[in-house]
This record gives structure tokens, sequence and C-alpha cells, in this order.
């Protein structure tokens, strides 16, 4: 029912769209009127069939005048319901006038008059012409249809290469800069320590680490909008015409020939020609299904020659029991002989395009979104080794600054501390110009960087114990170290601070992290209700803000499932 409802809908739609008419059903319009729905005039010769599409071809001269009237009124027309009435009454005016025509036509070249069964010539008429122009109409939108999903499709498929290349790019520049800011570090921290060591030289080359981190930060990992718009598309590949030719569904083609020459039939033979006609052309359309569906596993341009075959044997098996049936049918009777193969091919051609639009519309809906998922991948990739280069720099390497800062602008520095700064800095930097991301690295002990820190300003830990099981977790446990030695360096580099406590708690199923410590928070970005963000803070679920005066830095984290403990 559900299939029944697409058809009668795809059907109606034809009627409203405004492209009812083309040029392609003209021309089929006048290859059938001309060749195939000939008028009788004369006998049942070669000769008497030549002068039926003689007469039919002259006197399609004026129909042709109603169906470029019919396609400017369709076109001009904005509501579907005067649509519809343009279409149906052009198709009307054609079928009525048109056996009137042939018969003047007829009566003047040849002194010979086609009939007067005006009733059954014009619903024959009628009926043709609903199914070669709906049938064209369909065939007509499918093929839009296709080639507009196809490009979609391809478009699809170059910009995700474009996309993987340019991001590809952008991570080699990306690992060079990276590489380049490790060295550039490494040979300044050697020039550092090689030198007497005062605060204003350290705190230059932490300022240096900063510099780099944000350099780092501000890369380009994703490909720029316009790139990928521009890509340009590549030829389309186009599937040769017997390869179209396939199966069609069953007695559509014997229904259809048998509903254009029912009128005629019932005239000239009565009911129990139609009987017998409606029997023998099922069975040779069933026949003719089920032998072109054993072919479908072959070459396609084998596959459509044996179509064609098949349907020009029934042809002119149809052609033989219209001559039985109905022996004075006159040169009528040759009809079959090209009639039945063409309806088989145009039915076949616009399930072959409905087919491969429905089937290339969910292809291109499927590319589209694995191209977007795989292009954020790419990206994500891309990206990964440079947050984490940025968080080491940002974090660890500028908090070991700090310390060996504050430590030398109070002490005169012992060759153990130096040492200690540079075998921490070097593995921080081997850290960040490594390219292996896939292993999990060794969280950094909360308690170790709180020890660090106390050497520089008195820091108050309080964990809570069901928050410390889930910090043993290396990725939890390092976003968090990372938050603390983001709040930890901040008060000492931008207030001054010589205090901070730090909080560290479960609410359900998120671990809180908080970070206090006097100052006033210098607002360097966009804010929010007294909330900024910036490097540090960029993480989801991350703040900092002023709270009288105390600058708050706050983080949650999601728990993973193995460590949430049942209460």
């Amino acid at each position: 029912m559900l299939r029944a409802g697409r058809v009668w809908r795809a059907l109606g739609a034809t009627f409203v769209s405004g492209r009812y008419f083309t040029r392609w059903s003209l021309v089929l319009a006048i290859a059938v009127g001309v060749l195939l729905s000939v008028p009788s005039v004369g006998d049942a010769s070669f000769e008497g069939y030549l002068r039926g599409v003689t007469v039919a071809a002259l006197g399609s001269l004026p129909l042709i005048v109603i169906g470029f009237i019919g396609t400017w009124a369709e076109r001009s027309l904005d509501r579907p319901a005067a649509r519809a009435a343009a279409v149906i009454g052009t198709i009307v005016a054609i079928a009525g006038i048109r056996p009137f025509v042939n018969d003047a036509v007829s009566t003047l070249l040849f002194a010979t008059s086609t009939g007067t069964n005006w009733a059954s010539r014009i619903v024959t008429n009628l009926i043709t012409c609903l199914a070669v122009f709906t049938v064209c109409a369909l065939t007509i939108t499918y093929q839009r249809q296709l080639h507009a999903t196809t490009a979609r499709l391809q478009l699809a498929a170059a910009q995700m290469r474009a996309g993987i290349a340019e991001v590809c790019r952008l991570q080699n520049e990306a690992t060079r800069t990276r590489h380049r800011l490790v060295d550039d570090l490494r040979a300044a921290r050697d020039q550092l320590l090689s030198r007497p060591l005062d605060f204003e030289a350290v705190r230059g080359y932490a300022d240096r680490v900063r510099a780099a981190s944000h350099a780092l930060n501000g890369l380009r990992t994703a490909p720029a909008p316009d790139s990928l718009h521009a890509v340009r598309v590549g030829p389309t590949e186009r599937m040769p015409f017997l390869g179209r030719l396939g199966t069609t569904p069953p007695l559509t083609v014997g229904l259809t020939y048998l509903a254009a020459t029912l009128p005629f039939a019932l005239t000239h033979g009565g009911p129990s020609v139609v009987l017998t006609a409606v029997v023998v052309n099922a069975a040779l359309d069933l026949a003719a299904w089920a032998l072109i569906r054993s072919t479908r596993r072959l070459r396609p341009r084998l596959r459509g020659s044996l179509f064609f075959a098949t349907w020009l044997a029934v042809g002119v098996a149809v052609m033989g029991l219209t001559f039985a049936l109905i022996p004075d049918v006159g040169s009528l009777g040759l009809v079959p002989l090209a009639g039945v193969p063409l309806i088989a091919v145009i039915i076949s051609l616009c399930v072959d395009v409905y087919r491969r639009a429905h089937a290339e519309e969910q292809r291109a809906t499927t590319v589209l979104l694995g191209s977007a998922r795989r292009l954020a991948a790419e990206v994500d990739a891309s990206q990964a080794p440079l947050d984490r280069a940025t968080d080491l720099l940002h974090g660890r390497l500028q908090g070991r600054c700090v310390i060996l800062a504050a430590h030398v602008d109070e002490n005169v520095p012992e060759p153990e501390v130096i040492e200690t700064f540079r075998a921490q800095t070097d593995d921080i930097l081997d850290d960040v110009r490594s390219d292996d991301i896939d292993g999990e690295d060794e969280p950094e002990d909360i308690d170790d960087l709180v020890r660090a820190w106390s050497v520089v300003m008195g820091v108050s830990l309080a964990i809570n114990a069901d928050a410390r099981d889930a910090l043993t977790r290396a990725a939890l446990g390092d976003a968090v170290s990372s938050l603390v030695n983001e709040g930890l360096v901040n008060a000492v580099k931008h207030s001054g601070a010589r205090w901070a406590e730090i909080e560290i708690g479960r609410r359900g199923d998120r671990l809180h992290v908080r970070v206090a410590s006097p100052g006033i928070l210098a607002v360097v970005g966009p804010a929010d209700n007294g909330r900024v963000t910036g490097i540090g803070t960029r993480g989801d679920g991350t703040t900092v803000r002023q709270q009288g005066d105390r600058v708050i830095l706050e983080g949650a984290f999601a728990i993973p499932t193995a460590n949430v403990a049942t209460s």
C-alpha cells in the first residue's frame, strides 16, 4: 500500500510540476503517433502502412502547435490546480481532434477516409497520450533527480578528498612548527642555564614558553571553508543505453499495450477478442519477464540486447495474434511489431531511472554523513598533538619555570636545582616533540604536583576519599592535574599569590575541582558574568571567575563508568 501510494503521488506530482511537457515528450509523442498509432489508410499492406505514416506525420503539425500552447500555459501558471487543468486540457484537445485531422488529410491526399469510429479512436488516442506523456514526464523527473544526487555525491567525495589532503598538509606543517619550537626552547633553555640565573632571565624564558604555547594553539588544523567549495568535480560516468534496459514490472508492458488498443479491439472484435487478447498478452508478458530476469548477471550490453530481442519476439507474436483475431484490421495490424518493444523500452528506462535515482539518493546521504565523520576524525587526529603540546608547554613547562623563578628570586640556585630543572624540562620537551599520542601518558600525581609547588607558595589540598579513587585513571588524573597546574601558574604569574586552596570532590558521576587564590582577575578575553575564557579554560565545564578578593578556577570532569562507585 505504501509503495502504491508513492506511485500515485509521483504520478500526480508530474501534472502540477510545470514540467509535464518537455522536448523529449514531444519527440516521443511524434514518434509514437507517426510510426505506431497510425490511421488505417487502405488495405493491410506495407504500402497502406506507409500511407498511414504520411497522414499521421502531416496531421501532427497542428497537434504540435497545441502542444506548444499547452507547454507555454503550464510554464506560465503558478497554481498547481491551474497547471493540472492546462495539462489535461491539452491532452484532451490533442486526443479529440487527431482523428478528424487525420481523416481530413487522408481524404485530401488519397481520397480515402480513415473510418468513422470516432469514439473508440478518441479514447485510444487519449489513453496513448496519457501513457506517453506521463511516462516521459516521470522519466525526465527522475533523470534530473539522478543527476542532482550524483552531482552531490561526487562533490561530497571530492570535498572529502580535498579536505583530508588539506588536513594532512596542515598536520605536516604543524609538526614542523612544533619541532622547530621545541628545538628553539631547548636551545634557549641551555643558554639560560649556561649563565648565572636571576629572576628576570627565568621570567623571560617563561614568557618565551608562553608565546610558543600560544603559537601552537593558534595553528590551523581544519581546512578553510572556501577551499572545499572551490573543489572541481570530474565528469559523470554514464551507463550505456543497452545496459539500462532491464526487467520491467510484471504485466506492465502487456497491460499498457492493451489499454491503448482496448477501444479499437472492442469496436472491431467484441468482448471475446478482448478476453483472448488479455490472456495471451499476459502470458507473453510473464514469459518475457521470466526470461529477462534470468539475464540479470550477464554483461550490461549483452543483457540489453537480449531484452530488445525478447520484446521484439513478443511484438511479432502479438502482431500474429492481431491478424488472427481481427483479419480485416488493415495496416494497423503491423503496429505491435514496433509498439510492444517501444513500450517495453520506455517502461524499462523509466524503472531504471527511478531505481537509480532512489539508490543514488540513499548512497549520497550515506557518503555525505561518512565524509563529514571522516573529515572530522582527521581534523581531530591532527588537532590532538597540538592540544597535547600546548597543554604541556602552558601547564607543566611554565609551571617549572615559575617554580625556578620563585626559587632564584630568594635563593642562590644550587647545582641540584638547576640539573633537576634541566631534566624535567628535557622530559617535557621530549613529550612535546613526540608524535606518538596513541598510548596513555603517565599521569602527573596530584600530590607530587602540590609538593613541587609548595617550594614557592603555600598550597592546601583537600580531596574526598571517593574522588581520590577516580584520580587513578590516567586520563582523568591528567585532566585534573592540568587544571590545578593552570590555576597555580596563574596565581603566581598574574597576581603574585603566595597561597592557594585546592578542593577536589565528587558529585554523582562528576569530579569537581576548585582552585582558589588571592588576586584580581585580569579580563583578557570575552567575559560573561565575571567568567573569562583562555587556553586554560577551553575545556568543557571549566570556568574562571572573580569572587570577592579571590580568583576561582573551577572544572567538572565526567568520571568513567568503571570508576563510579555505587552508593
